[in-house]
């Protein structure tokens, strides 16, 4: 699951979330993220859980969710030609036990990228060896999952900001802080990502590439270009900016930009951490294909994985629901399946990897607003 949002109304509220109120001692220019600043204040509007509640009880945000869900019947009947009853066939006579099995190897994505957002903190500081109270891994765990779990009910990326208030709320770090590592975090995701199927890609297709993979590698490469060259706009242009926004949001700005900056330290780690992150999704939906008795090898279940992941950019839908299923289901049938068992292979991935943490993230969501 990736995605940067940091445009339009949704870029303008995290800015308000990520408010400074107060300077470092002496008040001089030079700004160091690895030093907490201690005694200041933030605001957290947009982080209040009450209003999270409410957007993500809104009737038109589960209306949606379910128009979603009808347009996609819809689309991928009439336009890929699939018996659903076909599907529903093949997903019932799936082996549970290797669906079982592909349950489990992605749940360990979640303590696998904590590991990775671990580092991250601790490259800018946030570390118990220097002192901070910082969360447990379990703890990182449980507000990474929660975090993706927003992911998939909202468009917006809400989740992004909802694991910083998880974490300012749990041990004091500056919401803009942690925004800077998950961009971070996303930018490391989506080159190991394209990287990869740079890689995967004329393997799986014995060198016969097809027009629909170029396009996704393209995508990608794209999206990590164009994120890294607006860092590092909003970087050198630091003076520029702070003459044209408000004075009070200069230390939410400084604090971002040094977020970012700052954790690009242990970089073997991190890409070690993202790239078994996806070596985990391509193993899941190699083993729901195995459950299904489709023939998919191991390089064919890696890309097709990736390019569903990497669809879950696109922020029309939440976690590119609808788009990512017709996707996946179009380059399964370029390796070689029949359009019902790609059809039933993305219906259970799908199953695991996005409505599985709809519902277990909606039960999570409930007990812990009652704790």
């Amino acid at each position: 699951m990736l995605g940067i949002d940091l445009g339009g109304a949704m870029g303008g509220r995290i800015v308000a979330a990520t408010v400074e109120g107060a300077r470092e001692a002496g008040g001089g220019a030079r700004f160091d993220v690895g030093r907490p600043i201690r005694g200041t204040t933030e605001v957290t509007t947009l982080e209040e859980a009450p209003a999270l509640r409410q957007r993500l009880l809104q009737p038109r945000m589960l209306l949606g969710l379910v128009a979603v869900v009808i347009a996609l019947v819809v689309v991928t009947r009439a336009g890929l030609g699939l018996d659903w009853r076909e599907v529903w066939t093949l997903s019932r006579q799936a082996n549970p036990w290797l669906l079982t099995l592909a349950f489990v190897v992605f749940y360990t994505t979640f303590p696998v990228r904590a590991l990775r957002w671990r580092v991250l903190l601790g490259n800018v500081g946030y570390r118990r060896e220097a002192g901070r109270a910082m969360p447990s891994l379990a703890g990182l765990t449980e507000m990474l999952y929660r975090s993706w779990f927003v992911n998939c009910v909202t468009v917006a990326r809400l989740g992004d900001v909802y694991r910083g208030y998880l974490l300012k709320r749990a041990a004091g770090v500056s919401a803009a802080v942690t925004l800077g590592t998950v961009v971070t975090e996303r930018l490391v995701d989506l080159g190991v990502l394209a990287a990869m199927v740079a890689v995967a890609t004329p393997v799986a297709f014995h060198g016969q590439i097809p027009r629909e993979a170029w396009e996704a590698a393209a995508v990608g490469l794209g999206v990590v270009v164009i994120a890294i060259a607006a860092l590092v706009s909003l970087s050198r242009f630091r003076a520029l900016v702070e003459r044209v926004v408000p004075e009070r949001f200069h230390d939410g700005y400084r604090r971002l930009i040094g977020g970012v900056a700052g954790s690009f330290r242990r970089v073997p780690a991190l890409i070690g951490y993202s790239a078994a992150g996806w070596v985990i999704e391509g193993t899941t939906l190699y083993l729901v294909a195995a459950a299904v008795g489709a023939p998919v090898s191991v390089a064919g279940a890696v890309v097709a994985a990736l390019v569903g992941s990497l669809l879950t950019v696109i922020p029309i839908t939440p976690s590119g629901l609808g788009l990512t299923e017709a996707g996946m289901i179009i380059l399964l049938g370029r390796l070689g399946l029949d359009a019902g068992s790609a059809a039933a292979v993305t219906l259970l991935v799908r199953v695991i990897n996005y409505w599985s943490i709809v519902v277990l993230g909606s039960v999570i969501y409930v007990v812990r607003r009652r704790a």
